[in-house]
């Protein structure tokens, strides 16, 4: 997979409590997918590493465009995927859900252009409106996607299939499954910023994230946030345009959210976005879609699907604005999460 695009939006705070003992948690942490992962669960005797390890493998073989046996990469290269896995069939079922859900927002051969404009860590390429046109002929996943009983197929040269836009979504989405499977109640399961948290932590209260002030974290200040929640059984995944972007030769601001209407780099006012949704998965996937779409059609969409809240943070003359859904919980203060 690609390196995170929006890790560090979201922390985990912990706040004290003096009313109540402190539980024992088990934490699981490493790297994957470019980034870290840091899973808490109430403690229990067994050993869930090998179990967490193979979901990663299985997702990394399906979905990992840097690993070139990778299933996404075969199909990048051929042009065909025949056979494939289960993990990387129900990866394109929910990306392919997404993108009608967004309306085409969420594009997952939108993979031709990133490369081009360099979001990929290739080299970049001089792009004009010329080139741009050329390559949104391979953009658009119902029109080049052919799907059938044998498997996967291109409509034309070209094309190619990135799904990482709801990768770690669904990475924590599996491990959640592991977790649950495992009858535990209490956990927080976390890659790259983006989590999911169900009942209580270590010391007996809820857990509570914070979402950076993006002003702040552009000039390296990851300290300061814009708001605190509480998670419990829901997920929540962010997304913004302040930490990864370039100055092209004629001096324009080119960040790494690409529009797959235009094939150009976002130019709206919203920095960034935090979604909150029933799965980490749809989070993820939702998280990509708001950025590129921009805040009016956006707020528009999460308002209509049910049990999806999101909080839009937009660059203002002086200062950032914050707008929310109107079902977005109230910012948690210090002294209720004491």
């Amino acid at each position: 997979m690609r390196v995170t695009l929006h890790f560090l939006l979201i922390v985990l705070i912990g706040f004290s409590s003096c009313s109540e003992k402190e539980k024992s948690f088990k934490t699981y942490e490493g790297e994957i997918f470019g980034t870290y992962y840091r899973i808490q669960v109430s403690d229990m005797e067994k050993d869930l590493q090998p179990e967490f390890d193979s979901v990663f493998a299985l997702i990394n073989a399906a979905a990992n465009s840097y690993v070139q046996e990778s299933e996404v990469s075969q199909f990048n290269q051929a042009g065909k995927l025949l056979t494939p896995s289960f993990t990387f069939k129900d990866m394109i079922d929910s990306a392919a859900k997404y993108h009608r859900m967004s309306e085409g927002y969420f594009e997952p051969t939108l993979y031709p252009l990133l490369k081009s404009w360099g979001f990929s860590f290739e080299q970049r390429e001089q792009m004009d409106s010329a080139k741009v046109a050329d390559l949104l002929a391979l953009v658009g996943f119902e029109e080049n996607i052919s799907i059938t009983d044998s498997g996967y197929f291109a409509a034309k040269p070209g094309v190619m299939l990135d799904i990482t836009g709801l990768g770690e979504g669904y990475a924590i989405d599996k491990l959640v499954e592991v977790v649950e499977k495992n009858e535990i109640a209490d956990y927080m399961v976390e890659i790259g910023g983006e989590m999911k948290a169900r009942g209580l932590n270590s010391r007996n209260t809820s857990w509570t994230i914070g979402i950076e002030d993006p002003a702040q974290a552009e000039m390296g200040v990851t300290s300061t946030m814009l708001t605190k929640v509480e998670l419990d059984n829901r997920s929540i995944s962010s997304s913004g345009n302040y930490r990864k972007f370039y100055i092209d030769e004629a001096g324009n601001r080119r960040a790494h959210i690409l529009d797959p209407k235009t094939g150009f780099p976002v130019s709206h006012s919203m920095v960034s976005v935090s979604v909150l949704a029933p799965s980490a998965t749809q989070a993820d996937a939702l998280a990509t879609a708001f950025m590129a779409m921009g805040p009016e059609k956006a707020k528009a969409l999460a308002e209509s699907l049910p049990g999806v809240e999101a909080m839009f943070v937009i660059g203002g003359k002086e200062k950032l604005e914050m707008e929310f859904t109107s079902g977005f919980p109230k910012p948690v203060t210090s002294e209720q999460s004491q």
